[in-house]
C-alpha cells in the first residue's frame, strides 16, 4: 500500500496545480483583475492553503480509492505514460517553486511579501519563468531517467544558482551573469572571501536535506522512463531550449517581446523587472564583445586612415639608460575618509604627501567591489570593458586563448625585461595563461615568489610585494617592466583579520557596530598599504637607474552587504552606485626618481590611458593605437559603462551627449577594440606597427 501511495504523489502534485489553476480562473472571472488572485491569497493565507490543499487531497484520495477498487493502480503506475505524466508534473511543480525562490533571493530574502507583490505586478513574467524552468527541468529528468531523482537534482541546482546570485548581488551590487559560470572552477579561491557571510545552519540544513532525500530515493520505489521515450522527448526539448536560450532572431523572440521587457542597458532593472531567470537568459551571448553595427574590412581601413592622419611624430628616445617601469595595482586601495565618519588618524597620510609632490589624480575603475582582472585588463591592453557584453570576462573569454598586443609587448620591443607578479594562485582569472599571452617573459605567483610574508590572517602583505618588486628591479640586467597586483586588502574585512593589532578607530553617527568594525579593519589595511607605498618610493629614489612607478587602486571595497557601510555613512546607495563616478574613483599616482614631464594634475582618467601616457612620457616611438588614445584622452579622459567624463569634467550617461569629435573618437576606438580582440584583425598590424 505504501509503495502505491508513494508512487501516486505525482497525482497529488497534479491536483495541486489543477486547484491553483481553477482558483485563478474563478477569481479572475469574479474580479477581472489578476492582482486579486494574489491579494486574496496573501490576506487569507491560511484559507488559501486549506482551500488548495484540501481540494488537492480530496481529489487525490478519491482517485487513489477508485483505482484501488477497480484494480487499476498497478497497471497505471507501471505504465510509461504515467512516467511521462510524472516527469511533466514534477517539471512544472519544481519550476513553479524554483521561480519563486529565485525572486525571493533576488529581491529580499527577509521579506517574502515583496516577492508576492512582484508576482502581482508581473504575473506574465513569473509564468514565463516557470515555462522556461520547466523546459530545463524536464530535460534533466529525461537525461537522468528517473522522475524523483531528476526533479530533486534540478531543484538543488536552481537553489544553488539562486544563492550564488544572492551573494554576488549583496557583495558586488550586480547580478549573476551567464559568463560568470566560467569561474566555477575557482570556487575554492572565492569561498574563503565570503565565508563569514555564509549561514552555517542553512548549509547544514541543505546538506542534511540532500542526504535524507538521497537515502529516501535509494530505498523507495522509482518511476523510471525507458530510454527510447527519453530520446523522443529530449530531441524537441533541446530544440526548444536552444530557441529560448538563444532567442534573438528565432521564433522565441516574439515571446520575450510579449512577456518580458528586456533592458540590456541597465542590468539592475533588467533583473528586477524581469526576474533573475529571464535576466540571466537575456545575457546569454555567443559573442563576448559588442560588435559595432558597421564592422567590416572597408570600415576598418577608413578608421585606420583617420587615425594615421592624426599620428604624433614621436622620436626615439636618446637616453642612454631606459627607465624602469613599475605598475602597482593595489587591491581595493581607496580613500576611506570620503565616508562621513571620523578616523582616529589619517590612514593614507603618506599617499597624500606623495600626491602633492608627484603627478596624481583618480583612476575611473570599470569595476566595483571585485573583478580585479578587468581593471588589470584595461591597464595592460588599453582596451575598455565598456564594450563587453554584461558578464563578459576579458581574461577568461579572450586573452587566455591566444597572444594579443599589449603594453607588455610594446615595452618588450623597446628592449625591456618584463615580469608579472601576483601573490595568489595563477588559476584565478586564468592569469597563468593570460600573462604569457600578453608577452610577459617571467611570471611569479605565490609559489614562485621569494617574499610571501603576511601581516594579516588571509593574504600576503603589500610590504612583501614591495620587496619582490625591488628584488626584481635590482636583479634585472635590462630595463625592467614589473607589473605587480597586490591582494592584502581583499575582503573579507573580518574583525580578527589583524589579530587585534589594528590601530585605527572610527566613530560616526548612525554607524552600526558591525560596520564600524568593518571600516576600521579596512582602514587598517589602507594604512599598511600606505606605509608600503612610502617605502617603495623611498627605495626607488635610491636606485641608480631612472624608474617610474604607476600606483593605483583597482576598485572600491565592498563594505557590508548591499552597500550597508556606504548607506550608513551617507556616501550613497544602490541607485547612486550605478550613476555616480565617486563609486569608481581610486587614487592614481606616477612616482619617479627623475623628471617625467607628466602633468602634475591628472584629473580623473581611465586605466586605458596609463600605457599611452607613459609611452608619450618615455619618448619612445609610439604606435598608431597609442596616438589615437592620447588624442581621445583630451576629449574623453575617463569613461565606463553608461558613464562618460568630457573634456570639461562634466559627467554624462550617453556618448551622444559628448562633442561630435569625442563621439567619433569613441566609435573608432570601439571598432579597433572589436577588430583586435574579437574580429578579423584587419588593421591590427598597422595600428601596432
Amino acid at each position: 500500500m505504501f509503495k502505491h501511495l508513494y508512487r501516486s504523489l505525482p497525482m497529488l502534485a497534479a491536483y495541486g496545480l489543477l486547484s491553483v489553476f481553477l482558483y485563478s480562473v474563478v477569481m479572475f472571472n469574479v474580479s477581472n483583475d489578476t492582482k486579486m488572485l494574489f491579494d486574496w491569497a496573501q490576506i487569507h493565507t491560511a484559507g488559501f492553503v486549506v482551500l488548495i490543499g484540501g481540494c488537492s487531497l480530496i481529489l487525490w484520495a478519491l482517485t487513489f480509492y477508485l483505482l484501488l477498487q477497480f484494480n487499476q493502480i498497478e497497471r497505471i503506475q507501471g505504465s510509461q505514460w504515467y512516467a511521462i505524466f510524472t516527469a511533466i508534473v514534477f517539471s512544472i511543480a519544481v519550476a513553479a517553486v524554483s521561480a519563486m525562490v529565485f525572486v525571493i533571493y533576488h529581491i529580499d530574502i527577509h521579506n517574502p511579501g515583496k516577492t508576492i507583490e512582484w508576482m502581482q505586478v508581473y504575473p506574465e513574467r513569473y509564468l514565463f519563468t516557470v515555462f522556461l524552468l520547466s523546459l530545463l527541468t524536464l530535460a534533466i529528468i529525461m537525461l537522468v531517467g528517473e522522475a524523483y531523482l531528476g526533479a530533486g537534482i534540478t531543484f538543488v541546482l536552481y537553489f544553488i544558482l539562486a544563492l550564488v546570485n544572492y551573494y554576488k548581488k549583496i557583495f558586488r551590487n550586480e547580478p549573476l551573469f551567464p559568463n560568470d559560470f566560467i569561474q566555477a572552477s575557482q570556487l575554492k579561491e572565492v569561498i574563503p572571501m565570503i565565508k563569514d557571510s555564509i549561514s552555517i545552519p542553512i548549509v547544514i540544513g541543505v546538506i542534511g536535506s540532500i542526504v535524507v532525500l538521497i537515502a529516501l530515493w535509494f530505498f523507495l520505489p522509482k518511476i523510471k522512463i525507458r530510454w527510447f521515450l527519453r530520446i523522443i522527448m529530449i530531441l524537441p526539448l533541446i530544440f526548444l531550449m536552444k530557441s529560448f536560450l538563444f532567442f534573438e532572431h528565432s521564433f522565441a523572440q516574439k515571446y520575450y517581446d510579449q512577456y518580458a521587457a528586456l533592458m540590456p542597458w541597465n542590468q539592475q532593472n533588467n533583473y528586477y523587472y524581469n526576474g533573475p531567470v529571464i535576466g540571466m537568459i537575456s545575457n546569454v551571448k555567443t559573442d563576448v564583445l559588442q560588435e559595432p553595427d558597421d564592422y567590416s574590412q572597408e570600415v576598418m581601413a577608413k578608421v585606420a586612415k583617420r587615425i594615421q592622419s592624426k599620428e604624433e611624430k614621436t622620436q626615439e628616445s636618446k637616453a642612454e639608460v631606459k627607465p624602469n617601469v613599475v605598475f602597482v595595482m593595489n587591491e581595493t586601495f581607496w580613500d576611506p575618509t570620503k565616508l562621513n565618519v571620523t578616523f582616529s588618524e589619517d590612514p593614507m597620510k603618506n599617499t597624500r604627501e606623495l600626491q602633492k609632490k608627484y603627478p596624481s589624480g583618480w583612476s575611473l575603475s570599470p569595476s566595483f567591489g571585485g573583478e580585479t582582472a578587468n581593471v588589470e585588463f584595461e591597464a595592460l591592453t588599453s582596451y575598455s570593458l565598456s564594450f563587453f557584453n554584461p558578464g563578459g570576462l576579458p581574461y577568461q573569454h579572450v586573452l587566455s586563448k591566444k597572444e594579443y598586443p599589449s603594453f607588455v609587448s610594446y615595452l618588450e620591443k623597446q628592449g625591456y625585461a618584463t615580469t608579472a607578479m601576483h601573490p595568489n594562485s595563477g588559476m584565478l582569472y586564468m592569469r597563468q595563461n593570460v600573462y604569457p599571452n600578453l608577452g610577459f617573459d617571467q611570471v611569479k605567483f605565490i609559489d614562485q615568489m621569494k617574499h610571501t610574508q603576511k601581516d594579516n590572517k588571509e593574504f600576503v602583505s603589500d610590504e612583501a610585494v614591495v620587496d619582490e618588486v625591488l628584488d626584481t628591479l635590482r636583479q634585472s640586467k635590462k630595463p625592467a617592466f614589473v607589473h605587480a597586483v597586490t591582494i592584502a586588502n581583499h575582503l573579507p574585512y573580518s574583525a580578527d583579520k589583524y589579530n587585534g593589532q589594528e590601530t585605527i578607530k572610527v566613530t560616526g553617527k548612525g554607524l552600526s557596530p558591525e560596520m564600524q568594525k568593518e571600516i576600521e579593519i579596512y582602514a587598517e589595511g589602507i594604512k599598511r598599504s600606505d606605509a608600503a607605498l612610502k617605502r617603495l618610493n623611498d627605495e626607488i629614489q635610491k636606485l641608480d637607474e631612472p624608474t617610474i612607478v604607476v600606483f593605483w587602486g583597482d576598485h572600491l571595497p565592498a563594505l557590508g552587504q548591499n552597500l550597508q557601510a556606504y548607506k550608513e555613512t551617507g556616501f550613497g546607495n544602490e541607485k547612486t552606485q550605478q550613476t555616480s563616478q565617486k563609486f569608481y574613483e581610486t587614487p592614481l599616482l606616477f612616482l619617479s626618481n627623475y623628471d617625467t614631464k607628466i602633468d602634475k594634475n591628472l584629473g580623473t582618467m581611465s586605466p586605458i590611458y596609463i600605457a599611452p601616457t607613459l609611452a608619450q612620457s618615455l619618448g619612445y616611438k609610439s604606435n598608431l593605437f597609442y596616438d589615437q588614445l592620447n588624442q581621445m584622452k583630451t576629449e574623453v579622459p575617463a569613461f565606463r559603462s553608461n558613464m562618460y567624463i568630457d573634456s570639461k569634467g562634466k559627467l554624462v550617461d550617453d556618448p551622444a551627449a559628448l562633442s561630435k569629435k569625442a563621439a567619433k573618437d569613441l566609435q573608432d576606438y570601439h571598432e579597433v577594440e572589436f577588430d583586435t580582440l574579437s574580429g578579423k584583425q584587419y588593421e591590427t598590424h598597422k595600428l601596432y606597427k
